[in-house]
């Protein structure tokens, strides 16, 4: 009898076995603080223009905004939730018409994800920042930042927004976010600051998608969820690191840091995670680590391809060499590509330093 009993037990163990191998992914991505059937997403992509004699391309290979969309169809957002403007589609007219229609559908609850990723200019006046549409020019303005968090705020009937952008100025979003006062909590995470250029590399955008993925290498603590503070420290982290300019994040209400966008799974090595420089071909290129099997490496190297991840070996790998700047140090910056003097602030984080341009006042420290 006890040995019957045992065997029943061992089934009804083999069962919750087999059952979590195929649910387990289910039940773990419940876990996450967003739900795909609750989920509103508008993304906007333009990487070529009307006018080129205005805004020069991007190369169109590998669009990391349309993988982007296709995380959030295989997540299970509806259809008729998400929308994904691509170059000639996304016009000023019709990423206004059709945000503003997309907008009122939502319900009490949902949440919102946008993404924008393209050119980003301000007016004459700097006083206004907008993201280029396609047809953009100097006849036809942009999309402009504040007029997208306005019209949030008039149309979206759901609880939290989630607003992205990979794009000079991009930092304009986060500024107008944290000046809204309404039922809507918001959370900003972009590229750049409202004042400065960003680089032509997908950086940014590549980690914002390793978090919503939940790569192991996005979870910072290691407690098997990727946060939203994690999340923007990471991005922060690798724009520092790779491009040499920092990222805009801001979280209002009740969309916290300590939400979780992600389930991660456990590192299967202390190395992974870490930014490190690489030693291929003859040359240093500035990667990270994704990856450790029997001492050897796995690399994404920062403004390339998956398709040139490798493996190398650790005599190839070295930590970054930051150049370490005394405070009141004279150096050249660059900016728009103008080399001006500036004077060192402070150092702010992970080599990244605060400086003043000397001749202008406060307001274009960066």
């Amino acid at each position: 009898m006890l040995h019957k009993n045992f065997r029943a037990f061992q089934f009804t163990l083999l069962i919750i076995f087999i059952f979590g191998l195929f649910a387990g992914p289910a039940v773990f991505a419940q876990e996450r603080d967003w739900q795909p059937q609750r989920t509103w997403a508008f993304i906007v992509g333009t990487l070529k223009w009307k006018h080129s004699d205005v805004f020069s391309s991007f190369p169109q290979k590998n669009r990391r905004d349309a993988q982007l969309v296709d995380f959030f169809r295989q997540q299970g957002v509806p259809a008729d939730q998400l929308v994904y403007l691509q170059d000639a589609q996304a016009t000023t007219r019709q990423v206004k018409s059709r945000f503003s229609a997309f907008l009122s559908q939502a319900r009490e609850g949902d949440l919102l994800f946008f993404y924008y990723c393209g050119h980003g200019y301000k007016s004459d006046d700097e006083r206004t920042t907008y993201f280029a549409t396609y047809d953009a020019s100097d006849d036809v303005p942009g999309w402009s930042t504040d007029s997208i968090v306005r019209d949030i705020e008039k149309y979206f009937k759901g609880s939290r927004a989630f607003l992205t952008a990979d794009s000079c100025y991009s930092g304009s979003l986060a500024e107008q976010a944290r000046r809204m006062r309404r039922q809507i909590s918001y959370a900003s995470l972009t590229s750049a600051s409202a004042s400065e250029l960003s680089t032509e590399n997908w950086t940014f955008t590549e980690m914002l998608l390793a978090g919503l993925r939940g790569k192991a290498f996005a979870d910072i603590n290691g407690d098997g969820r990727v946060t939203l503070g994690e999340l923007a420290e990471d991005v922060n982290a690798d724009m520092v690191f790779a491009e040499e300019q920092q990222s805009e994040f801001v979280a209002t209400g009740k969309f916290v840091p300590d939400t979780v966008m992600a389930v991660a799974p456990q590192r299967s090595n202390p190395e992974i995670s870490r930014r490190v420089e690489v030693k291929s071909e003859g040359a240093w290129y500035k990667a990270r680590i994704i990856d450790a099997r029997a001492g050897r490496f796995r690399v994404h190297y920062f403004g390339w391809e998956d398709s040139d991840d490798e493996w190398v070996l650790r005599k190839q790998i070295r930590n970054s060499k930051a150049v370490k700047y005394a405070w009141d140090a004279t150096v050249k910056a660059n900016w728009q590509d103008q080399w001006d003097s500036a004077e060192v602030l402070d150092e702010v984080d992970r080599g990244a330093d605060l400086i003043h341009y000397v001749g202008y006042d406060g307001s274009w420290d960066e």
